[in-house]
């Protein structure tokens, strides 16, 4: 398969987790229903609900659980591959990992992410309540090569050249990137970082980000798919919404022979 349909799926979580899944799932209908058939559908960072340090034992869930066995049948229903945006997977500790899934269009998991770089930055302590992973995510899909990174990620250029390293072709970012306050916003922070994602990589990337109210902030959408030339060729507007568009893995493959990056790189001379 050199050309695929995907989505983002920009959505709001500030519902109860049965809420909440309701909406995740009626929104893949959606995706499918009016843009359909699709290879890849992409959901946000805990598109299911935010833990926060009061209610990390009440939300998190073990695998299989609740969450993940409908998205499982969600992505066997449609018959797509399906990144389940992240949930509270509940981790020995106490606290939870930050834990997005991939399945394949017979609902078989291909891979499981939980996300390794945790935000202890800008007077929030992400770690006091989520346990970090400590693998990367590659898969196999019927397409071709995909990698799974967790919002905060894109600030780690070297997890993304790892994903490249490693075959990745489309790599996937479930995000609740939020504004900011009462800082300066940050929309012009996602922008640059999943577009120099892509091109630094000559990958596809497809960013699907939160919308609305998530605790104290508020996530801004703006998901995007771009393209290995650091293009952005689908956005979504300010609201929930859908973003689809076609990917050219020829293309990933065109670039890569023509602009051979990770061949020219020069690790001998790179601090570890």
């Amino acid at each position: 398969m050199s050309r695929i349909r995907v989505a983002a799926i920009q959505m709001g979580a500030e519902g109860t987790k049965a809420e909440n899944l309701e909406k995740a799932l009626g929104l893949i209908d959606r995706a499918v229903g009016r843009h359909g058939p699709l290879d890849l559908i992409v959901l946000p960072e805990y598109c299911y609900g935010e833990p926060t340090p009061a209610n990390v034992r009440e939300i998190a869930e073990a695998i299989p659980g609740p969450f993940t066995e409908a998205m499982r049948e969600k992505a066997r229903a449609h018959r797509v591959n399906l990144v389940t945006g992240s949930f509270a997977e509940a981790a020995p500790d106490g606290r939870a990992y930050n834990t997005t899934l991939v399945f394949d269009r017979q609902g078989r998991e291909l891979g499981r992410y939980r996300k390794t770089h945790l935000m202890d930055a800008l007077a929030f302590r992400e770690s006091s309540f989520v346990a970090p992973g400590d693998s990367v995510c590659v898969c196999d899909t019927d397409f071709g090569r995909l990698g799974v990174m967790v919002c905060y990620d894109l600030r780690f250029p070297e997890l993304a050249r790892t994903l490249a390293l490693r075959g990745a072709e489309v790599i996937a970012i479930p995000s609740a990137f939020p504004s900011g306050q009462p800082l300066p916003p940050r929309t012009d922070h996602w922008d640059l970082l999943t577009a120099s994602t892509a091109l630094y990589n000559l990958c596809y990337v497809v960013a699907a980000n939160q919308f609305g109210r998530l605790g104290n902030d508020h996530p801004f959408g703006r998901s995007v798919l771009i393209d290995p030339w650091g293009i952005a060729v689908a956005r979504a507007q300010g609201r929930e919404d859908l973003v689809v568009g076609e990917i050219d893995l020829e293309y990933v493959k065109e670039l890569r022979r023509k602009l051979p990056i990770l061949e020219l790189r020069r690790p001998d001379l790179y601090q570890l």
